[in-house]
């Protein structure tokens, strides 16, 4: 029996953080500081961002319970401007006034300015577009979903959007639209149908009403697909003087078109349209019928002027680069486009015009022809979909802001400034797509020499190189034929050392521009061999060793005055040469160290040099049969060498004065170690901590500790970047804050990488065409995203650089797929979603909007979508995916002052798959079993599979997983699963009903069919139905019993029926467990909860000493509600129910929602709701 109580006053929850989609993004121009700010919209608030500063400004709730679709700002003109702003999303519409959005800016409350401002409006339908006149007469036209442009103006009288008119040619159903004002009484539109059509048509104001105030002039085909973006260009000059007006459009079918659509009254059938308007009436509102391709094919095929197939799935947005200018000697127009691949692609198309001018366009030899050609790649966004973006003119230059699926909003332009306070010229990188390499041949490099006399007056050249290294090459030409560079190395970020394969040696300075020099060698100089850079921090003087196969060492000194110099020399050829002092070891011990390796020797030899004196000292190193040193570094008096076979070894000083091996880890097998990077500890902290790269794609973070005189290495953390096949080097940018950056580079298929690990996105991609092939590296310290590239390509020297990434981050953002789980523990919280990744949050609501929910780490190793997640305290991890994916992570903490983020290794992963192996793990629930001597834990982990499985498995770091039981239910597939203590497992199922199972050890696999119990009574569930169909989430407490021995726990249920359930179980005590079973002691329903499924649910809190509950619950009708439940225990079993409060929520989808563990000092609890999006609410009770 249910009882509904009188609904409470509302309050019991407040909205404090949202991450979600950007659904609508618009450039605004101060009129108070002429700075420029970007307004973005996240479900119903528009958020003020400064692009120079990325500064959230201000928030603003615009729309009620509707997300923000577009936002328009009209241009600011010389002579007049408008003071209005429009913003629309599905229906609703309000208008803003500049005054709200400046006192956003100078940081005044503005809610006020908004409910004196006009109220939101419902327009009749759809809105795809919407447009204030640039004229400043206050019009304001907005295209809806069936083709119809609506003309509204405000009404100051009675401060409201008013609609004056709708007008329309036909009335298809569109996917697109766009508008664009031609003059005061005149706007063109642009329509994309979803039969793959394009209406293009003018619509007029002000004209009487015997004329007609709608003309079709062109309907174009061709796209096999539904369109989704269309964009109308302004009037583009060409170089013959003319106009040109240009439509892009993008579709279902992954391509985009260009479209002439420029009107010429010579051409013939031109305003000749009678009858074929009422066809295309006829044809577009259904899609059926004669779709009038034969009719438009001729027109369509002149007027399409170019067609290319862009992005790996479908294209959502195209839109022209603004103010474009063409020449006589580059026709070339920029266009973007913005797909559901989360990248923004830029073309170029460049026009092939008619000599004699464009009104010749019906002959064939006067047709305007175009090439539309791919030119660059921005991947600023996670998972999938670009939802949003905008385009301004800053100080002359293009930006580009794109808002994802991610709730990130990145800026994409040269005058985006990213550089550190720190920074130095910053002129390399000034165009959008300065992801090139400028060539190099031998050729261009012996011209770019410069032929200087060894005189004191050369001594400081423009290119920062002694005059005496600088003599006249040995030869203005090449050698031979084949002579070409094979080798290079960076002394510093502004010097470069490269090789030919004929032994000749030049040094490029980077300045203004890149110069070179040859240096001359000793004659018995022979084979070359150059030292590694060093990656960490910089040395006070750099310097490169220039090893021979004869033994000798040369080096060169960036600030030295002589000429290049034998050093020492070893016995036996040279294999390699790595440096292995930073700044503090040269100041802690005064040398500068570097490892010689010999070729065909088991022995190295640690150079140690004295960069005043310039004398050296040896000490050998022994290294194991067939080690070969592929990556070295010193890490609190240890040697750190990693190997070729993937093995680091650690090497220590010996009595014998050598470096032995002292133990030694095999990260990877048969995989080189390329990198060693030691971390630094912090104040007083004596632990020794190494990251290392490795060609299998991860870095690893080890921490080696001495117990007892004995070694002990213990891998703390092992992650897979999502960038590369391969990780090449780490290193730590310092971002000018007292921050760092840990960066990585390495191979994507053709691509070298650049990626930051810690903001976690790309910071640049050089198409060098993969790794086989010379090359060389060196990030720039004055920069964070600053780095040098050199390599080989087809024979010639290719060197990239890059002071300044070309975008940057406005605003973080987080998954690109729906959440599927969320699972919070002492302040973190860990998401996991559809795009595989397992993100970990740390929460604060002291800190501003901008900064509440900080990601620390991201896991990936899931190949499949993400089902479960659940914590142990916080130092365990558990999830589950489909294909029956199963892992335990291992979470550290490392005392380092370079590495901030938080330490992950995944400990153990699921072995105990079915033979197909394609089955969900939907659900489990995980309890900590025991805890042995060495304080290490044991669980038991209960599983349930969408193939109808029930499995329970005990776990240790050591043993692994050992199976405990193995049940089938039914046909159904199990959704939910509970330990009820130690005894008891709770599964739920998509037939509606809960089943309790005794948690027994190993036995007989047993079918629970509900149906039949005849056999086997004493193994078989009890079960009771619940829900008319799928239970979609579920959540236990166990609560006061009135009877001695046994339990009693409260089930709270929601389904796919909008049903909240509520069940009381009573469980036997273990003495009891021979002759009593468990028994549902009552249950009821609630119908109609949400409008739509309750697809999750967390109890919050018990009250009344376990005499009523809080109850938290989401749904897909994007409404979060809190309910209190009373009564299960009463002797009539009389359930009643309170709804506390109800919101409407952001988050579309909701796939599961929590309440943090831990209150405030007001005794208020966080709930966490995510799905399409996150959103974090106070909960008052």
């Amino acid at each position: 029996m249910l009882t509904f109580m009188q609904p409470a006053v509302l309050g019991r929850l407040r909205r404090e953080f949202v991450l979600n989609p950007i659904t609508a993004l618009a450039f605004y121009t101060s009129l108070a500081d002429g700075e420029q700010y970007l307004l973005a919209g996240e479900d119903t608030d528009i958020k003020v961002y400064h692009v120079q500063t990325s500064r959230l400004r201000g928030q603003l709730t615009v729309l009620r319970d509707q997300s923000i679709h577009g936002i328009a700002v009209p241009p600011v003109e010389p002579t007049h401007h408008s003071d209005l702003i429009l913003v629309w999303g599905g229906h609703s519409i309000r208008i803003l006034s500049r005054d709200i959005i400046e006192g956003l800016i100078s940081g005044h409350d503005s809610k006020k300015d908004l409910a004196n401002g006009p109220a939101e409006v419902r327009a009749p339908d759809w809105i795809f577009d919407g447009r204030i006149s640039p004229f400043g007469d206050g019009c304001i036209v907005l295209l809806t979903a069936h083709n119809e442009v609506i003309q509204a103006h405000v009404d100051s009288s009675r401060n409201s959007l008013t609609f004056d008119s709708i007008r329309s040619p036909s009335r298809p159903i569109l996917y697109s639209g766009n508008l664009f004002w031609v003059s005061k009484d005149c706007v063109l539109v642009a329509a994309g149908t979803v039969f793959g059509e394009i209406l293009v048509w003018e619509c007029y104001f002000r004209v009487p009403e015997e004329k007609r105030n709608c003309k079709v002039l062109f309907v174009f085909t061709g796209h096999e697909g539904a369109i989704f973006g269309v964009h109308i260009s302004p009037e583009i000059r060409t170089s013959t003087g003319e106009t040109l007006r240009l439509l892009a459009s993008c579709s279902d079918d992954r391509t985009i078109r260009v479209w002439d659509i420029t009107e010429r009254c010579e051409e013939p059938g031109y305003r000749k349209q009678d009858g074929y308007e009422s066809r295309i009436s006829d044809a577009r509102e259904t899609g059926f019928g004669n779709n009038v391709e034969a009719t438009a094919h001729n027109r369509s095929s002149a007027r399409c002027l170019a067609s290319a197939m862009g992005h790996a799935s479908r294209i959502w947005q195209v839109e022209f680069a603004q103010d474009q200018l063409l020449s006589q000697t580059s026709n070339i127009i920029e266009l973007y486009s913005f797909g559901e691949d989360a990248t923004a692609q830029k073309w170029n198309l460049s026009l092939n015009l008619p000599s004699s001018g464009l009104n010749v366009l019906s002959t064939s030899s006067g047709e305007v022809t175009a090439n539309l050609t791919h030119q660059s790649t921005f991947s600023n966004h996670n998972g999938k979909h670009i939802w949003s973006h905008a385009m301004a003119s800053r100080n002359g230059d293009l930006v580009i802001a794109t808002g994802g699926a991610d709730g990130k909003v990145a800026l994409i332009g040269s005058c985006i400034d990213n550089s550190s306070p720190n920074a130095a010229n910053a002129s390399v990188g000034r165009t959008l797509d300065k992801k090139k390499a400028i060539a190099w041949s031998l050729a261009d490099v012996l011209r770019s020499s410069r032929r200087n006399d060894v005189t004191t007056d050369s001594q400081d050249g423009s290119n920062g190189i002694p005059g005496s290294l600088a003599s006249p090459p040995r030869s203005t030409k090449p050698k031979n034929a084949k002579e070409a560079f094979n080798r290079y190395t960076f002394i510093s970020d502004r010097r470069l050392l490269a090789a030919t394969n004929s032994d000749r040696i030049f040094v490029g300075s980077f300045e203004d521009e890149l110069t070179w020099t040859e240096l001359v060698l000793p004659d018995e100089i022979g084979q070359i061999v150059f030292s590694h850079a060093l990656l960490g921090p910089s040395m006070a003087d750099p310097m490169a060793l220039i090893g021979t196969n004869n033994g000798g060492i040369y080096y060169y000194n960036e600030s030295g005055t002589q000429a290049l110099q034998l050093l020492t020399r070893i016995d036996g050829k040279v294999g390699d040469i790595f440096c292995l002092s930073d700044t503090s070891t040269i100041s802690r011990t005064g040398y500068i160290h570097f490892l010689v390796t010999i070729l065909r020797s088991t022995s190295a030899i640690i150079v140690q040099v004295d960069p005043n004196s310039l004398t050296t000292n040896h000490i050998g190193v022994i290294l194991e049969q067939g080690f070969m040193v592929t990556a070295a570094a010193f890490a609190q008096g240890l040697l750190i060498l990693g190997s070729r076979k993937g093995v680091i070894a650690a090497l220590k000083l010996g009595k014998d004065g050598n470096y032995s091996t002292n133990f030694t880890i095999e990260v990877h097998r048969d995989e080189a170690i390329t990198s060693i990077l030691p971390l630094q500890g912090r104040d007083n902290q004596l632990r020794n901590y190494v990251l290392s790269t490795c060609r299998d794609g991860k870095y690893r973070i080890h921490e080696i500790a001495t117990v007892a005189s004995q070694p002990d290495v213990v891998l703390i953390h092992e992650a897979l970047p999502p960038f590369v096949s391969s990780v090449e080097g780490a290193w730590f940018s310092d971002n000018g804050d007292g921050t760092k950056d840990l960066m990585l580079c390495g191979f994507r298929s053709k691509n070298f990488v650049v990626w930051n690990e810690t903001q976690r996105h790309e910071v640049a991609t050089v198409d060098c065409g993969g790794s086989s092939r010379s090359y060389a590296w060196a990030p720039l310290r004055a920069q964070p995203d600053g780095f040098r590239f050199v390599f080989t390509k087809a024979g010639q020297m290719y060197v990239f650089s890059q002071m300044v990434a070309c975008h940057k981050t406005l605003k973080v953002g987080g998954h690109g797929r729906e959440i599927k789980a969320v699972s919070t523990s002492s302040g973190y919280v860990a998401t996991a979603a559809e795009d595989t990744v397992i993100r970990i949050w740390k929460y604060d609501d002291d800190h501003s909007e901008h900064s509440k929910l900080r990601c620390v780490a991201a896991l990936e190793k899931h190949a499949t979508g993400i089902q479960a997640l659940k914590w142990y305290r916080n130092e365990y991890l558990f999830s589950s995916g489909g294909n029956e994916e199963f892992f335990v992570w291992r979470l550290n903490r490392i005392e380092s002052n370079d590495f901030n983020g938080l330490a992950v290794v995944c400990e153990a992963v699921f072995p105990d798959r079915s033979e197909v192996g394609d089955a969900r793990i939907t659900d489990f629930d995980v309890t900590c079993a025991a805890c042995d001597d060495n304080d290490a834990l044991g669980f038991c982990i209960s599983m349930v599979l969408s193939n109808s499985t029930l499995q329970t498995y005990a776990y240790t770091k050591e043993a692994g997983f050992r199976l405990l039981r193995r049940s089938t239910y039914t046909g159904a597939c199990l959704t939910q699963v509970q330990h009820l203590g130690r005894d008891y497992i709770l599964t739920a199922a998509t037939d509606g009903y809960l089943a309790i199972y005794g948690n027994t050890e190993q036995g007989p696999e047993v079918d629970a069919d509900h149906g039949n119990s005849s056999n086997g009574a004493d193994r078989l569930p009890v079960v009771t139905r619940l829900h008319q169909n799928t239970i979609k989430s579920l959540d236990v407490r166990q609560v006061a019993s009135p009877v001695g021995g046994s339990s009693e726990y409260l089930v709270v249920t929601g389904g796919d029926d909008n049903a909240l359930g509520v069940t009381h179980i009573s469980l036997p005590s273990a003495v009891q467990a021979g002759t009593a079973r468990a028994s549902i002691k009552s249950k009821s329903i609630i119908r109609s909860a949400h409008a739509a499924a309750v697809t999750a649910l967390e109890i919050a809190r018990l009250e009344e000493n376990g005499n009523s509950a809080v109850v938290v619950t989401g749904s897909n009708d994007q409404h979060v509600k809190v309910w209190r439940l009373g009564g299960w225990q009463a002797q009539k079993h009389q359930l009643r129910a309170q709804l506390l409060d109800e919101r409407y929520s952001s988050v579309a989808d909701a796939g599961d929602l929590d309440v943090f563990e831990h209150r405030d000092d007001e005794g208020k609890s966080k709930v966490i709701v995510a799905g399409v999006g996150v959103e974090i609410w106070e909960l008052g009770i």
